[in-house]
């Protein structure tokens, strides 16, 4: 079995496009489909502790490695699933050219950034998820997709500068880009020279991450773009990104006081995320700020260096993600009717099934029981508490308020008593939307299964990488 597949047969798929021509999106679910049952099958086995480890190319201090172990394959199930489910929802659209190469682009990146074992190659996938991401914003064709994408563009070719200085500068002074002898080589160079580094990759990446305050710019991404690519961008990419960064910040040995900035961080952009939401009239940005704010949490708790409190960051990434793909594509049937993305929206519609699905989506996102959000954010909360960090704990707790304010105003607005005009939902788009409910709601009745996959996947995540 090979870890090229994850990479290649996405990619190829995109070059192939004029030879499927009508049945694109047919052709999405079995790409989908084939990656999902594949990324399953190493599920049970001996990844978390003999990690799987694949070389391109032939030794040299350019060699390209691909390495599957416990936290990279949580994350390869997890962006396999949504992309499934997201492909399963395009059978209902027409068949797309545009949205089959980058859906496709997409997860070929993705995969290649939590698989890849050498900071170049992160960077090359860094780059192909991003001119992915520039053209996912434009696909409007109007001028605040035009503009949402050139900015967009801009950011992310800064992002790119201060990573390529990362990069030269580790590559001139340990001469190589392996991410394992990066890993025991980088305490032995200059501190100056540390502090370089630390700050370029933290810039170039904390930027993709969406972390304050680097994340100035998301916002209006979101408002630019379509409500099906926001699903994606909030479900699977930013997903990536964190995960890319919270893997070399380990690996680099991340110290307490630089995981301290970093938990401070979180906590700041929670705050000024959700009381920024808390103040927008707009859906997209509402739901948008809302997944800063989550971003936000789980700065926090990545940043701990604890198993268990990381064990449930790592629930809560396959939950937000789960309820942001459910959230964002039922705003997309939502937005289709009534052609606007204002939150009056709320009020116009009647459907007893789309209501459903966002009270189980809202009360999630907010970690109320019985949802799977519950459990991920009481598995953190204790798992702080272990840690002796009360204020940080607090901090959560008060901020949570904040959102929940915002989230029951949404809510509230469904209860309007104006006249409401029906909402048609397609039948696969019911079961689809269904499904994913009854997955928070599975999880946060049966939590073991993905809390053992999560806490494996932790315990590889803080260890690091073996190469």
């Amino acid at each position: 079995m090979s870890l090229l597949y994850f990479i290649l047969i996405p990619l190829l798929a995109s070059f192939l496009t004029p030879f499927f021509r009508n049945t694109l999106k047919y052709v999405s679910v079995v790409i989908a489909l084939v990656l999902w049952v594949y990324a399953l099958s190493f599920i049970g086995g001996d990844v978390g502790h003999v990690p799987i480890i694949e070389r391109i190319s032939f030794d040299s201090p350019l060699s390209i490695f691909f390495v599957l172990d416990a936290a990279s394959l949580f994350f390869i199930v997890l962006f396999t699933t949504m992309m499934l489910l997201f492909a399963l929802y395009q059978l209902t659209e027409e068949s797309s050219t545009e949205m089959f190469m980058l859906t496709n682009m997409l997860l070929a990146s993705v995969s290649g950034l939590v698989l890849s074992g050498d900071i170049f190659n992160i960077y090359i996938f860094f780059e192909i998820a991003s001119i992915t991401a520039y053209i996912f914003t434009s696909l409007n064709r109007d001028k605040k997709a035009y503009s949402g994408a050139i900015r967009y563009m801009i950011i992310g070719g800064f992002a790119s500068i201060f990573l390529l200085i990362g990069i030269m500068t580790i590559y001139l002074t340990i001469g190589s880009l392996n991410l394992a002898t990066i890993s025991e080589k980088f305490a032995t160079i200059h501190s100056n020279t540390q502090f370089l580094i630390l700050l370029s990759l933290f810039i170039g990446f904390g930027i993709k991450a969406e972390i304050f305050p680097l994340n100035f710019w998301v916002v209006d991404i979101y408002q630019a773009s379509r409500n099906k690519v926001n699903a994606l961008f909030s479900a699977v990419l930013s997903k990536a990104y964190i995960f890319v960064f919270f893997h070399i910040a380990y690996l680099l040995h991340a110290n307490v006081k630089q995981l301290g900035f970093l938990a401070l961080l979180g906590i700041t952009s929670f705050a000024v995320s959700e009381l920024s939401a808390l103040s927008s009239k707009e859906t997209k940005r509402i739901f948008a700020y809302s997944t800063l704010g989550q971003i936000g949490v789980l700065f926090i708790a990545l940043s701990s260096g604890s198993i268990e409190v990381m064990t449930g960051a790592l629930f809560l990434v396959a939950l937000h993600a789960t309820a942001k793909l459910m959230l964002f594509l039922s705003l997309d049937i939502l937005e289709r009717r009534f052609e606007g993305s204002s939150i009056a929206i709320f009020k116009q519609f009647q459907s007893p099934f789309l209501a459903s699905i966002f009270i189980i989506g809202f009360l999630s996102l907010l970690g109320l029981p019985p949802f799977g959000g519950f459990i991920a954010k009481l598995t953190i909360l204790k798992g702080l508490v272990g840690v002796g960090a009360y204020l940080t704990v607090a901090a959560i707790l008060l901020i949570s308020l904040v959102e929940a304010v915002y989230l029951f105003r949404l809510l509230g607005s469904m209860r309007d008593p104006q006249p409401k005009a029906t909402l048609t939902i397609a039948p696969l788009q019911k079961i689809l939307l269904g499904l994913m409910a009854l997955c928070i709601l599975y999880t946060g009745l049966f939590p073991e299964p993905l809390l053992s996959f999560c806490q494996d996947a932790a315990t590889a995540l803080l260890g690091g990488i073996h190469v």
